[in-house]
């Protein structure tokens, strides 16, 4: 792996995303999207919104869900698009 931040964000994400996993994936994970791409994609939405917000505060400091973790977790849903679109999500 390259010795840049991205890769290891990347990383991390994979962790996130394995974590998380433990407590949402006891159904499959299709599940979630009875919409298919269109619900992913509202999730994605959502997380690029409150990016937005955060980025317009006047704040320094967020109370729950910093710029960071709202980031890495469109990234996990970019990944779940994907994932989804070529048809190997849990439960397709």
């Amino acid at each position: 792996m390259s010795d840049r931040r991205a890769s290891e964000v990347l990383e991390e994400c994979a962790e996130l995303m394995r974590k998380k996993g433990q407590d949402y994936n006891n159904i499959p994970q299709a599940e979630y999207y009875p919409n298919g791409l269109s619900d992913i994609w509202v999730m994605m939405h959502q997380k690029m919104t409150r990016l937005r917000s955060l980025l317009k505060s006047e704040s320094d400091k967020e109370n729950f869900e910093s710029i960071q973790d709202s980031a890495r977790d469109l990234i996990n849903y970019a990944a779940f698009f994907i994932e989804f679109a070529d048809e190997k999500m849990d439960g397709q």
